[in-house]
């Protein structure tokens, strides 16, 4: 799966279908025409001097008799092109009459093109002189010497050169190709790792950047990424977006933090309204029905029966409120703190169908009561989510007091795939999270949501704690 993340990169997409197809294709280009170019200029020199042999035996046929020495130097001193041709005349016996070379004269030879011409033949070869010498273009032809008996096939003529030191310096240079191929591929390697680390890895760190930006992180992007003079260019503009972004959801906070205190306000007048009238009225019909109990218990019939009824009515009516009340304004948060509050939430929570867990760690202390509340909150939420739409069985509260306050909810739920930005929570329908997240960001902490299907749901709130008069 890295691999593949890997290969869809710009860099390895410009290597893999761009660089290497281009290098492969001049490769290929340069090597064959290299390959061509040598076998067709081997061909026009071996061809030339096949002309030039040819012209050269017609020249030393005569009628009157073999020629004389002035006559063969005068024919084959122009065969010799340059100083590497050897030319070599030799008789019917393959004695050498004629060479470049004066040590050849007088000896005989065993050279394939004088065994050729003196069969009838003429034409090329190719052969190295040596074992890894050069190659050398042999053209050989007979010379026909006029005889009492007629025409008969007396001498070979054979003139041997290295054809490739008779290209001229610039013909020479095109062998050399695919070292210029080599130089072009160098350059165009050492361009890609210019754009790569003048474009791709700004780019790449701009972009992670851009990510912690969407979590809220707006002194990420301020971090210089270097690159090009555009990217840097971009990299102010999002830099400016960003602080007025930063600006427009400060204010955006006053106005949630305004609605969420108004909110606060009437949960906390409600549940005053009905802890002080509701749950008083409730008492005192309590009592008002344990008095006709009383005074009805000499009197036949069962009215006994519906006196009990009606008592068990209004007890589990003054629980609902109780509960009713906590929830709209916890009152054990006001009045012992976060520590019992979320005890008494687990209580609360714990039924049937979800087993509830709690603990704390760490040296207990009281925090402000907005850090407080909207812990509380988080951990309200997140157990509303667990129950409705997790459908957990078990889930784990955890209260961490350190250098910062960190609580946890854990549970064994279904699980989802969370988003990857914020601004996605609403899209996808998140809003319990979008809450837990707006809460956390009122009271400077860092919400974590790890979650991932059928593996259940993790939601951490971390805070550095403020005093509680702050």
């Amino acid at each position: 799966m890295r691999l593949l993340r890997g290969l869809r990169g710009l860099s390895a997409q410009l290597l893999l279908f761009i660089v290497l197809p281009l290098f492969l294709a001049l490769s290929a280009i340069a090597v064959g025409s290299a390959v061509v170019h040598q076998r067709s200029m081997r061909a026009v020199i071996g061809e030339r001097d096949l002309r030039a042999v040819l012209a050269a035996a017609a020249g030393l046929a005569t009628p009157a008799g073999r020629p004389d020495s002035q006559r063969i130097q005068a024919v084959l001193d122009p065969l010799q092109a340059s100083p590497e041709t050897a030319v070599r005349l030799a008789d019917a016996q393959g004695r050498i009459v004629y060479g470049t070379s004066p040590q050849e004269v007088g000896q005989a030879s065993s050279h394939p093109g004088v065994a050729k011409a003196l069969a009838g033949q003429s034409g090329l070869l190719y052969r190295a002189d040596r074992p890894g010498g050069p190659e050398h273009v042999v053209a050989y032809a007979p010379v026909p010497v006029a005889a009492q008996t007629g025409q008969t096939i007396d001498w070979a003529l054979v003139v041997e050169e290295p054809w490739s030191q008779v290209l001229s310096p610039w013909l020479r240079l095109t062998l050399f190709a695919p070292l210029i191929l080599v130089v072009a591929v160098a350059s165009t390697l050492l361009a890609l790792w210019l754009a790569v680390q003048r474009v791709i890895h700004p780019l790449q760190r701009l972009d992670a950047q851009v990510t912690a930006l969407g979590w809220g992180d707006f002194e990420a992007v301020t971090t210089p990424v270097g690159g090009i003079q555009e990217i840097q260019e971009l990299q102010g503009a999002l830099t400016r977006m960003a602080a007025q972004i930063r600006a427009y959801q400060q204010s955006m906070r006053g106005f949630l933090g305004a609605v969420t205190a108004a909110q606060e306000d009437e949960r906390k007048r409600l549940a005053r309204e009905l802890h002080d009238e509701t749950v008083q009225d409730l008492i005192a019909l309590k009592q008002r029905v344990q008095m006709a109990r009383r005074k009805a218990a000499h009197e036949p019939g069962d009215l006994d029966e519906r006196f009990a009824e009606l008592q068990a009515m209004l007890e589990s009516t003054m629980d609902e409120v109780r509960r009713f009340s906590r929830a709209l304004r916890p009152i054990y948060l006001e009045e012992a703190g976060l520590v019992a509050a979320l005890e008494a939430l687990a209580r609360d929570a714990n039924q049937d169908a979800l087993q509830v867990m709690y603990e704390v760690e760490g040296q207990v202390r009281r925090l402000a009561p907005d850090t407080e509340l909207a812990l509380y909150r988080i951990v309200q939420e997140a157990l509303h989510n667990a129950v409705r739409h997790a459908q957990a069985s078990n889930v784990h509260i955890s209260l961490t007091f350190e250098d910062d306050v960190a609580v946890q909810v854990r549970d064994d739920g279904t699980g989802f795939v969370p988003p990857q930005r914020v601004s996605d929570l609403v899209e996808a329908g998140h809003y319990g999270l979008m809450g837990m997240h707006e809460r956390a960001q009122l009271v400077g902490a860092h919400l974590v949501i790890r979650s991932h299907p059928g593996a259940g749901t993790t939601i951490e709130a971390h805070v550095h704690p403020r005093k509680p008069h702050d």
